[in-house]
């Protein structure tokens, strides 16, 4: 576990009704406690129980800085497995840096793009799998990417994996005892058991690995090129529900953009300027 207490804002930095700034580590709840005041002025975090809501604001030494409710919740059953705190203010983009500055003040550090979904990854609350999914569920532009999303942030994957892993760990195993005590293990007929038992957990990862193609499809759509003469109306036929067309990165001769064709396709859609 990280023995530094990291802090951010957890929400867009964009006029909202609510901004979040988030607080884990260690000091969480101490670093809390020196900027927190209740409405009677008498309630400290410190000592709450986990996983309750408390009203009150947020000071900067004597100077009122936002009027906030604050989420306590004790490791290890928070998203990064540490002590962690969030601080639900006004979502104003000046109100939240207000508030995350104060934090800061009071000996919190900066987080890391990606750093509370790393941590955790660290600590053992998600694997790979999970954490690639939280991005991919933010950025899911149809009903069928954000399932397949969710459904891979829940752990869809990683059972697969594991069960994988742990069927081939029992007959390794197996196999390591049998050489240790020959005595009182009977391997007859065991190898073509096992080749049969490789054979089908092999099929079972090609199987998943054929997924990955229909998964980024899900994901970033179908790519789609429109060809055709100068001025010959290519852009009209993308849908007025399309984000506007931008050069991509690799060519200034090419515009990209995302077509919703319904809630569950997205077209890639690159069309030829001129």
């Amino acid at each position: 576990m990280e023995e530094t207490t990291i802090a951010a804002i957890s929400t867009a930095m964009s006029a909202s009704g609510i901004g979040i700034v988030r607080i884990s580590g260690p000091e969480a709840f101490e670093i809390a406690s020196g900027v927190y005041r209740s409405k009677g002025g008498k309630k400290s975090l410190k000592n709450v129980p986990s996983h309750t809501i408390h009203y009150g604001y947020i000071y900067d030494n004597e100077e009122m800085v936002d009027e906030v409710l604050v989420m306590a919740m004790r490791g290890p059953r928070t998203y990064t497995g540490e002590d962690t705190i969030e601080i639900d203010c006004h979502g104003g983009v000046l109100a939240m840096k207000k508030v995350l500055e104060t934090v800061l003040k009071n000996g919190a550090i900066i987080a890391e793009p990606g750093e509370f979904t790393k941590r955790a990854f660290l600590n053992g609350r998600i694997d790979l799998s999970q954490a690639e999914a939280v991005m991919d569920v933010i950025q899911s532009k149809n009903e069928y990417s954000l399932k397949n999303s969710v459904g891979q942030l829940k752990g869809s994957v990683r059972k697969t994996v594991q069960q994988i892993r742990e069927k081939l760990l029992y007959h390794i195993a197996y196999i390591e005892s049998a050489l240790d005590d020959p005595e009182h293990y009977d391997l007859t007929g065991y190898s073509e058991e096992l080749e049969q038992i490789v054979a089908e957990e092999k099929e079972k990862i090609q199987n998943l690995l054929k997924t990955a193609g229909d998964g980024k499809i899900i994901q970033e759509g179908i790519r789609t090129v429109i060809l055709g003469k100068p001025n010959a109306g290519k852009s009209s036929l993308t849908p007025s529900s399309s984000p506007p067309m931008e050069p991509t990165s690799a060519s200034r001769d090419m515009l990209c953009s995302a077509t919703i064709l319904t809630s569950s396709l997205v077209l890639a859609t690159f069309s030829s300027i001129g």
